[in-house]
């Protein structure tokens, strides 16, 4: 498949407010995927690749690809980055519009369905309450399920659900 260069993706992101000029500044030196965590672990994720398919238009193709997802968002890019790049802010925008797509991963689809069931991501079990008594904390307050599903429905978050399956 013959890829189509267009500027129209690369000036969709550089239009995002406060994060999209810097996209503008690479000049594709490489620095963000040296000091990157995800790219030493994968091998395949890679920062400068990811920039490189925004500047050159790669829209539907990077927007689809699963491999944005792997980012640990720890900014090493950014804090690293000589031309003040916001790559790490780039790719949450870039995943941001990623869920247009539905390209979405299934543990992400998860934590959201127990953050609406329990008010966390990490809800509360007696191991951890065992660990609050012994170091004499109080035990942790309930989360307010109520109000975080309002959030999340204003939000949006909560088309990220997973679909039920059907019962046959």
């Amino acid at each position: 498949m013959v890829r189509q260069i267009s500027s129209e993706f690369r000036n969709e992101i550089m239009e995002i407010k406060h994060v999209g000029v810097t996209l503008s500044y690479c000049y594709q030196c490489g620095t963000c995927s040296g000091g990157c965590p995800s790219f030493r672990f994968t091998g395949t994720f890679n920062p400068r690749r990811i920039i490189e398919d925004v500047l050159l238009g790669f829209k539907e193709e990077l927007l689809r690809d699963p491999i944005i997802w792997c980012c640990c968002v720890c900014h090493e890019c950014l804090e690293h980055c000589p031309q003040g790049v916001l790559v790490s802010e780039l790719l949450m925008k870039i995943r941001e519009l990623a869920t247009k797509y539905d390209n979405i991963p299934d543990n992400f689809r998860a934590e959201v369905e127990t953050l609406v069931n329990t008010g966390q991501i990490n809800p509360k079990n007696p191991a951890v309450d065992r660990r609050r008594v012994s170091l004499g904390l109080k035990e942790a307050p309930a989360a307010p399920v109520e109000e975080i599903k309002k959030l999340i429905e204003i939000t949006g978050l909560i088309n990220f659900l997973p679909e039920k399956k059907e019962v046959e």
